[in-house]
């Protein structure tokens, strides 16, 4: 073999050498791609009043409805009202203040404002509270054409209600709300037309 041909075999050798080794590295179409996060649900913040001082949120529980019918149409000085009974019911968050903060204590001081907070939204605990349910992470998203009871009780036993309803294109209708038999509820006030939404069947 001349001198000629091993100066192109060896030149042919490093030529391959290289594109070997290009071809171990990963190019940008051979990255694996992010995962896809799950969209968040629409946001819903449900604010709670004190009406006895020292009073706390003791509780803040959390009901799921995938449909609800209008039963009967009570005029009142706000609008009209209605009593609705929803179908369905399942507890999809429940909240409570931690234990060992207020064992024993049935109301507490004045001071003590980090257990009675205004404002809480869906699925974010706040300070000094934990979650019985779900047992571990954050609740489902809330669902499109389904509705929420919220349901607040205070240290001092007094119990309010908010019934939210999910739209299809994720907005909120927010109703003050106030139990009656089995899974009815008084809503007030001047609920839309298409404010019921038939549960779907199994």
């Amino acid at each position: 073999m001349t001198l000629r041909q091993w100066a192109l075999l060896l030149l042919l050798a490093v030529i391959a050498g290289c594109a070997s080794h290009q071809n171990t590295s990963p190019t940008s179409e051979a990255l694996p791609s992010p995962a896809a996060e799950t969209p968040a649900g629409p946001e819903a913040k449900i604010h709670v009043s004190y009406a006895h001082r020292g009073d706390y949120l003791s509780s803040l529980t959390v009901t799921k409805y995938s449909g609800a019918q209008p039963l009967t149409t009570i005029p009142t000085k706000e609008g009209d009202a209605i009593t609705a009974r929803f179908d369905g019911g399942v507890t999809v968050w429940q909240i409570g203040v931690e234990k060992g903060f207020l064992a024993g204590v049935p109301m507490i001081g004045a001071s003590e404002q980090r257990y009675a907070p205004a404002e809480v939204k869906y699925g974010e605990l706040p300070a000094h509270f934990v979650a019985s349910i779900p047992d571990s992470g954050p609740p489902e998203p809330l669902e499109s054409d389904h509705y929420y009871v919220f349901a607040a009780t205070r240290g001092s036993g007094s119990t309010s209600y908010e019934a939210v309803k999910v739209n299809g294109d994720g907005s909120l209708e927010a109703y003050e709300a106030d139990p009656r038999a089995g899974t009815s509820y008084w809503l007030c006030c001047n609920l839309p037309a298409d404010f019921a939404v038939t549960a779907p069947t199994q």
